[in-house]
Formats: structure tokens, C-alpha cells, sequence
């Protein structure tokens, strides 16, 4: 089986050592939890349960839900995500309850207790998949255009073959229905999405208990419809899209913003580190939230920013009513690039200049004179720094404008946009589109790194903390620290789906958000 691992790339420069003292990287993928790949949530493509296991087929991954421990397992994907994108219904093999998933052309096979995934090919058009009750050791049965065929358990191909009286096909939303002849009035009600979208019921299981069905939808994921009720609960996993557009961490878990796409709006949902919770916020049930794309997070005390393309947007975590501020509340530009928490008071960053929360439920203009582009912000005591346009800037409790130091502007890389800006530790560290430059924390002096765009391919998005710079381009990922070349590289597509968004950290995990889907990767101190 192929698994995914961590591309090494060692490019230790000046003989240092390959791994500082104290560096966090990302381990070695020998286990399922190690990395994993989170995309679209909302839709729910086939369902299939046993006693004790509920297998959730979403388009990127395979959901385990421990019905009897009420808990969900890390979800799992093949080595091919996109594969999961064709899996149209499911069932449970009665011998060692792994999971069957049927394809158009074949099937997916997956065995939870040694984690391993196999995939096949059927002759001929598949249109539905069955076990034997009375024969369960024999295969899996497939109905095609040419009639039924059975799939060996263990290695060889699918044979045609005289289906037995005892087949129990896939179950269906039309089992549910019969069940619970009430679920056919509702179906449009449940299955409406975020901004009341449209959606309907795509797969159904029955519970280990008999109390009620397991619902697929095409907008809210997977629900669960009690016999006793005439709501659905929702079961939610994950994201409800793949375009991640921004990460944060607040303690032991992160803050994930997923862009509009055609099928669902603009979401936040906050994730525990170990997958078990996921809470999205979605807005108002008309509306959903009043923006499309968002490139920046800031969690604060009592609520989470999100610096989007219509504005700062501030949602409450109690359920309130979200507050967004643009030009007509006093922000230099509604096209927010950057947010920092400075003195207790949210800094936004524009494309036109900067703004900071205010207290009459309006923001305020600082740096007055400065109407460039900022990218990046980051707070240390009464100093705001600036990644801009015309290059690292400061801004000082009182100043009217933005200054780039002379000891900046004089090194090699210091003139031109900067794109990113943070602290490992002590040292200031800024990117511009090629390497990363280092301020020394006791001379002050300003050193250029080593490129490297040719390895990452251009530089767009950085993280920094105590235990080193994360920068991403086009081409994958690194970890830098100082007079070092990277650590480690995360390469796309061999680590990671597609470019780089947004990258952050909790304690044992790395976060990289793609515009197909979020991964999560084990650190392991070094």
C-alpha cells in the first residue's frame, strides 16, 4: 500500500547540524493519524453500518464513526483522494466488518484494523453492490449492466456468477423511507443547506440500535433521524468545503475559514487537534455570512476575526449576530490582508492602509499618512511591524505613519514588498518573495537567508514560532531556521494537494490549509 511520508530534503548550509536542538517537524506518516487529508465534509456520498462502526464516504475521505463509544475515529483517504469522489454506496463485509465501496468501474476496499486500502475493477458498468448473509466468505457481490459478479475477499477478479436468494444489497434513502414514511415530507427540509441552499438525501443506514437512520445529504453532511422525532441532529466531521482559505490555533485547537464555492457559502468551524469535535458557523440561515473569501484568522476572547474580502468580520462564539466592519465603519479598504491583536485592540491590515478596532463599534485609522498595501502584522509590546509593499515598516504608539528601518533597506533582499512578518523567540524575521531576512535580537544587525524560492517556488505565506519559520510558494512547504537551509519540505503534490494558503500550529500538530482541503500533520520534538 502507498502511504504517504514526508519528503527530507537536507540542505544544511554551513555545516550546521541538520536538526536544531528543541525543532518540531513533521514525523514520518506510518500511521493513519500521522497525516491527514480534510476536504469537503458538506456532502455525504454513501453510508454503510455495522454494530459497532459506521463508515461515513465523504468525496476526500472515509468517516468512522464508534456508534458504541460515540466518537469519531482520525478520518482515513486512499492514496488517491480523488478517488473517493466516484463512491456511490457501500457495504460492510460480514466477515471482518471492513468496508466495500462501489465505483462506477470498480470498487475501493478498506480494512480498519491493519489500515489499508486496496481498489479493483469490475467489467462492465457498475450500478449496485451486496453481501451473502449465508455466504459471507465468499466475496462481495456487484450488479452490472451484464449482470451480478462476485469479488473474491482476498486477491483475483470479479467473475460473473447466479446471485443467491440471500444478497442483501447496499441500503438506500428509498429503505429509510419505507422505515419511516414521514422521512419522505421532510427530506427537502432536512437536506436544506447554509443561505436555505437546496439539497437532498443522498444515503441512508440503519442505526446498530434500530432507533433510527443515518441520512446523507448533499449540503449538511451526515444527520441522524430518530423514529421518535421530526429532526434530524447533525453528526458534523471535518469542514463542510475543501478551499481553505485561513488557519489559526487557539490552544489545543484551530480555527479553519473555507471560501464560497458554487455549492456552499463562506464557513468557519473550529477543529479539536484530534479531529473528535468540529463546530462550523455558517451565519445567518438566509444570508450565511456576509463575505466569500478570507485570508486571515485571529481568535480573541469571545470571538474569532476574520479578515475577509468584504471586510473585518467579528463572530461571536456564544451564537450572536456577527459584526462586519468596511469603509462605511471607518476601514482604509474592505479587502483585508492582514490582522494582530495589539494592547487588547484588533490591528487590520488593507490593501489601502491601516485601521484598529475602535470603541464606539467602529474602527479607526492609524499610520494616516500610509495608504500602500500591507500583508502581514505582528505586535511585540507597543510596536506594530508591518510586511508591506514598500518593504518592513514600523508603527509606534503615537506615530502617524509607517517607517522602514535604514538597517532594513540596506541589506540584500530589503528593498521591494515583504510578504510576511513574525518573531522565532527573540529574533524578528521578515520574508520577502524569495528568502527569509533576520533581524539579530542583540545588534539589531539584519541578515538574508539563503533562497528559497527555487526549492518552494515563490514565496506567499509564512508562520513563525519558537521553534522556527514555516514558509510556503507554489511547490510545497519548508521549515527554516536561521543560517540554515530548510529542515524539512512538504512537497506538492507528493505531501500536499495543491499550494499553500495558510499554515499554522498547536501543540502536536501542523495545520496547512489548501484550496483542496486542510492537513494535519504529527510534530515530533527532535
Amino acid at each position: 500500500m502507498k502511504r504517504w511520508s514526508v519528503l527530507l530534503v537536507l540542505l544544511a548550509a554551513c555545516g550546521q547540524p541538520f536538526n536544531a536542538p528543541g525543532t518540531s517537524v513533521p514525523v514520518r506518516a506510518l500511521r493513519p493519524e500521522d497525516r491527514v487529508l480534510l476536504g469537503d465534509f458538506s456532502r455525504v456520498n454513501a453510508l454503510a453500518s455495522s454494530f459497532d462502526r459506521l463508515f461515513v464516504a465523504y468525496p476526500t475521505a472515509l468517516g468512522i464513526y464508534r456508534s458504541i463509544e460515540r466518537r469519531w475515529e482520525v478520518p482515513r483517504s486512499p492514496a488517491e483522494p480523488r478517488l473517493m469522489q466516484a463512491v456511490f454506496a457501500a457495504v460492510v463485509d460480514g466477515i471482518d466488518r471492513s468496508v466495500w465501496l462501489a465505483t462506477p468501474d470498480g470498487w475501493l476496499h478498506y480494512r480498519p484494523d491493519t489500515d489499508q486500502w486496496e481498489r479493483g475493477v469490475i467489467a462492465g458498468r457498475v450500478q449496485n453492490i451486496a453481501t451473502d448473509d449465508a455466504d459471507p466468505a465468499r466475496g462481495i457481490w456487484f450488479l452490472t449492466a451484464g449482470g451480478w459478479y462476485v469479488q473474491p475477499r482476498f486477491g483475483g477478479i470479479a467473475m460473473p456468477a447466479a446471485p443467491p436468494q440471500t444478497l442483501r444489497p447496499a441500503t438506500t434513502v428509498n429503505d429509510a423511507m419505507l422505515d419511516l414514511p414521514q422521512l419522505r415530507a421532510l427530506a427537502p427540509t432536512l437536506a436544506t443547506g447554509p443561505r436555505l441552499g437546496a439539497g437532498r438525501l443522498t444515503a441512508a443506514a440503519p442505526s446498530a440500535d434500530n432507533n433510527g437512520w443515518y441520512l446523507g445529504t448533499t449540503t449538511r453532511g451526515l444527520l441522524f433521524f430518530s423514529r421518535l422525532g421530526a429532526q434530524a441532529e447533525p453528526f458534523q466531521l471535518g469542514l463542510p468545503s475543501e478551499a481553505v482559505g485561513a488557519v489559526a490555533a487557539a490552544g489545543d485547537a484551530v480555527w479553519v475559514a473555507t471560501d464560497a464555492t458554487i455549492d456552499v457559502g463562506a464557513q468557519i468551524t473550529r477543529l479539536s487537534s484530534d479531529l473528535s469535535q468540529s463546530e462550523t458557523m455558517s451565519g445567518l440561515p438566509t444570508t450565511g455570512l456576509p463575505f466569500n473569501a478570507t485570508r486571515r484568522l485571529l481568535p480573541t476572547d469571545g470571538a474569532v476575526w476574520a479578515g475577509t474580502d468584504r471586510g473585518a468580520v467579528r463572530v461571536p462564539l456564544n451564537g450572536g449576530s456577527y459584526t462586519r466592519f468596511d469603509e462605511g465603519s471607518g476601514l482604509a479598504d474592505q479587502r483585508v490582508t492582514a490582522l494582530a491583536l495589539r494592547n487588547g485592540r484588533v490591528v487590520i491590515g488593507t490593501l489601502r492602509g491601516l485601521s484598529e478596532e475602535g470603541t464606539t463599534g467602529r474602527v479607526d485609522r492609524i499610520a494616516a499618512k500610509y495608504f500602500g498595501a500591507v500583508y502581514d502584522l505582528v505586535a511585540r509590546g507597543d510596536t506594530l511591524w508591518a510586511a508591506t509593499v514598500n518593504g518592513l515598516a514600523a508603527q509606534r504608539a503615537g506615530d502617524d505613519d509607517l517607517t522602514v528601518p535604514e538597517a532594513f533597506r540596506g541589506i540584500a533582499g530589503g528593498s521591494g514588498p515583504v510578504y510576511g512578518v513574525g518573531f522565532v523567540a527573540d529574533t524578528l524575521v521578515a520574508m520577502n518573495a524569495d528568502r527569509l531576512l533576520w533581524r539579530s535580537p542583540t545588534t539589531g544587525a539584519w541578515t538574508p537567508g539563503p533562497i528559497l524560492s527555487g526549492e518552494t517556488g515563490r514565496l506567499t505565506v509564512m508562520y513563525a514560532d519558537s521553534g522556527g519559520v514555516w514558509v510556503a510558494g507554489s511547490r510545497g512547504a519548508a521549515l527554516v531556521r536561521p543560517t540554515l537551509g530548510p529542515l524539512r519540505f512538504l512537497s506538492v503534490p507528493g505531501d500536499l494537494p495543491d499550494l499553500v494558503t495558510s499554515i499554522t500550529r498547536t501543540r502536536n500538530h501542523l495545520w496547512i490549509g489548501t484550496p483542496h482541503g486542510l492537513v494535519r500533520y504529527l510534530l515530533e520534538v527532535r
